[in-house]
This record gives structure tokens, sequence and C-alpha cells, in this order.
């Protein structure tokens, strides 16, 4: 449990330095749960009430176009989770957010976290950094989605997160760039054959 936690610290502290009695009060107030494999974190049309600070295993965020599914993120080791845009505002979702396996995380409550940011300097700077790099992560995602070919939006990420292709299955991943399953297999196996790319397993 203590590796969980410690893994949290180390994260928030990449952004801004937690002094120990802080940090004594700020762990506190995240609780460990684990979420089984193809089960929700939330779906469409419910408000977030958490945030989430993922230890171990893949979550997929979708929504619906049409009845079809479209992937729009994945979370893993290390990565922070929940439908942001309803946690912040606390208004309703459009988005969906599946376990791809079974998940080991910690999350913290809505009022739990503001609590943390009128209290603690060090926290209400980690937020205000956060927050301006999921900005800056959302306008690069917009120009990747609008202006890149899918051989340049696959190259991306199999340059940028190539540990992805060990974690998600292919069919959310083609869905993620934008493509068919048919475009991102073509793909996938000439980067395979020019040996960039290792084997989902």
């Amino acid at each position: 449990m203590n590796e969980i936690y410690t893994g949290l610290r180390q994260s928030i502290e990449k952004l801004a330095p937690i002094e120990d009695d802080e940090w004594s009060e700020i762990s506190q107030r995240w609780k460990a749960c684990n979420t089984p494999k193809h089960d929700y974190l939330i779906r469409a049309g419910e408000v977030e009430k958490y945030f989430y600070y993922v230890h171990d295993g893949v979550i997929r965020g979708y929504i619906l176009n049409n009845g079809n599914e479209v992937s729009i993120g994945f979370s893993y080791n290390g990565d922070y989770s929940g439908a942001y845009d309803s946690f912040l505002d606390q208004i309703p979702t459009d988005f969906f957010l599946e376990t791809i396996t079974e998940v080991q995380m910690l999350r913290i409550h809505f009022n739990d976290l503001m609590q943390l940011f009128d209290q603690y300097k060090s926290m209400e700077r980690w937020g205000r950094i956060f927050n301006a790099n999921a900005l800056i992560a959302m306008a690069r995602r917009q120009v990747e989605v609008r202006a890149y070919s899918a051989e340049e939006k696959f190259e991306r990420l199999a340059t940028d997160s190539p540990h992805i292709f060990q974690l998600v299955p292919q069919k959310h991943l083609a869905s993620y760039l934008g493509m068919t399953p048919e475009t991102f297999s073509r793909l996938r196996k000439l980067r395979l054959k020019k040996g960039r790319l290792r084997e989902h397993t």
C-alpha cells in the first residue's frame, strides 16, 4: 500500500514540492480502490465526483457517436484519470471511463481536492500547473486530429508512447487515431517490418 502513495507523491512533486507534514494530511484524502476489468468509473450523463491516480492498470475514455464508441484517451501506470471537465464544473459528462484491465488506483473526492487547494500552496501550485499542462495537451491533440495524416498520427503515437501498443487493444487505438482497424493494421505491419514496433502481448 505504501508503494501506491509513494507513486502519487512522486507524481505530485514533479510539479510542486510537498513538505512531510503537509503530505501526512494530503495523503489521507486519497483513498485506495481496486476496480475489476471492464467496469465503469463513470458513464455519460453522470457527474464526476472523483479524480484518480492510476497505480497499475489501463483505463479507456470514450464517447458515443451515432452509437459507435470513439476512444478519446487512455490512462495507465502513473497517470491521472477522470472525466475532468465534469469534475471541475460538477456537471454531467459526455464521457465513459472503462477499465481495460483490473486497475489499482487512488481517488480523491471533489470536495477534498478543493479543500486541499485552499489549504496548501503546494497543492494549489500543483493544480495550476497540472491544468496548464492539460490545456497544452488538449491543444496539441486538436492539431493532431485536424491536421495530421493517418500515417503521421500513427507515427507520432508510436514514437511518443510506444508502450501503449502493449497495453491497449488495436481496435481502441485505431478509434483513438480516427482510422479504420484495417488502416491501423497496415501501418502497424509496416512498422513491425522495419523493426520499430514491438508485437502486442
